[in-house]
């Protein structure tokens, strides 16, 4: 059973198929459509006031985008996150972002790096007060300055696509509040890179802060599901 907690589309210039898309995304963000689930799509239209057709095109959207799995003659489910999923995803996304940001060094400017201390100083803030949430915005922000530099929209285009997928182990994994003074400080050294234009070092930093936070959510997940297996 879906939630009220979904809100209804309402008249936009987008098309009514990418606004359910984009709805049903952030309801599996938020944890409203929880992993496993089974997608109630009837139910889903009534409470998006759209009807069946732009919910079918946008759960096979999400599918393509691997947020939904959808089964023939039983439905559509929100994907089951995994440590192995997990691992195959930051595999994929440490080739692709380390190359994008060994090909940014040398057209990072004096813009790009004060773009990214300010936003390293916008990440501090929101630690500082709590706002895990808004740590995530800045904090995606800061890795797109870089990833954006080679102005390669299909490079950036794939990374986003991955970070979307990510957001699901990212999320809970900022709620280990001891891990934000390491982040920040990897995130020092990502920025130290950009500006002596090093290439390996940027690819080499960035990849190590990935491999970092892939270690940490592992063993998040191992924790949670320990708790779990003994309540």
């Amino acid at each position: 059973m879906i939630q009220n907690r979904i809100q209804p589309i309402e008249d936009n210039k987008k098309t009514v198929t990418a606004m359910v898309q984009e709805r049903v995304r952030q309801a599996i963000f938020d944890g409203v459509l929880a992993a496993g689930s089974r997608i109630d799509q009837n139910q889903l239209a009534t409470m998006l006031n759209v009807s069946l057709v732009p919910v079918r095109e946008a759960l096979k959207m999400l599918e393509g985008e691997g947020f939904v799995q959808i089964i023939p003659r039983r439905g559509a489910f929100v994907t089951e996150s995994s440590i192995p999923d997990m691992e195959d995803l930051y595999f994929t996304r440490q080739i692709l972002e380390g190359q994008a940001a060994y090909h940014a060094a040398e057209k990072i400017t004096d813009d790009h790096i004060q773009q990214l201390e300010q936003l390293h100083r916008a990440m501090d803030q929101a630690l500082k007060n709590h706002d895990y949430a808004g740590f995530m915005v800045h904090n995606r922000a800061f890795h797109f300055v870089i990833y954006d530099a080679p102005e390669s929209r299909y490079l950036s285009n794939l990374i986003a696509g991955l970070w979307d997928l990510s957001e699901r182990y990212r999320y809970r994994y900022m709620y280990l509040k001891d891990q934000g003074p390491i982040i920040q400080r990897e995130h020092k050294g990502i920025i130290e890179a950009c500006r002596q234009h090093d290439a390996k070092e940027l690819r080499n930093n960035i990849i190590q802060h990935m491999q970092h936070t892939l270690h940490s959510i592992r063993e998040f997940i191992a924790r949670e599901h320990a708790t779990t297996t003994e309540e």
